[in-house]
């Protein structure tokens, strides 16, 4: 059986089609032109269709940006490069991704951040004897790094339970 080829949409339809979507969950303007373009006729009308969306201030990548930076630092305890890595994906333009997150993490102390990140993960009894195992403090520092903190302020966290925690301060930056 042949997959499932969505029907194409006109303008009206466009419209409605992409009504039902931002009603669903948040995206960006990226997000929805791919979307709207799959299920376009007539691609113009995609333009269109996001032009009055923007003026109806229904969709707005600076504000989606502002929220989704706030809720990552604050949820799940991601550093500024996760949250940049993931606003990119969602394809945020840089300079308004990286204006939200600044903003977002303008009074965020990264090292204690850090900290907060690995007790929240780890739950460990005893970090200063977990740490002890070499293999343990690099995998919290890869995953310390993967999670958007820097190099810096990952050894900082980490020097608070372990004094090895200095040898990795030469792991390049990405």
């Amino acid at each position: 059986m042949p997959p499932r080829v969505p029907a194409k949409l006109n303008s009206d339809a466009l419209w409605t089609y992409g009504a039902r979507l931002l009603s669903g969950r948040a995206l960006t303007i990226g997000e929805l032109r791919k979307k709207l373009l799959d299920r376009a006729e007539i691609t113009a009308d995609v333009d269109d269709v996001l032009s009055r969306l923007k003026q109806l201030h229904v969709v707005n990548d600076r504000t989606f940006a502002d929220s989704y930076s706030a809720v990552r630092r604050d949820g799940r305890g991601f550093g500024k490069q996760r949250v940049l890595r993931e606003l990119a994906v969602r394809k945020v333009p840089r300079l308004v991704a990286e204006a939200a997150v600044t903003q977002a993490y303008s009074q965020v102390d990264e090292v204690e951040h850090a900290v907060a990140f690995l007790k929240r993960k780890l739950r460990i009894a005893d970090p200063a004897e977990y740490f002890r195992d070499p293999k343990h403090l690099q995998s919290a520092f890869r995953k310390l790094r993967y999670n958007g903190f820097s190099s810096g302020a990952t050894v900082k966290a980490l020097r608070q339970w372990s004094s090895e925690a200095d040898a990795l301060e030469d792991a390049p930056e990405e």
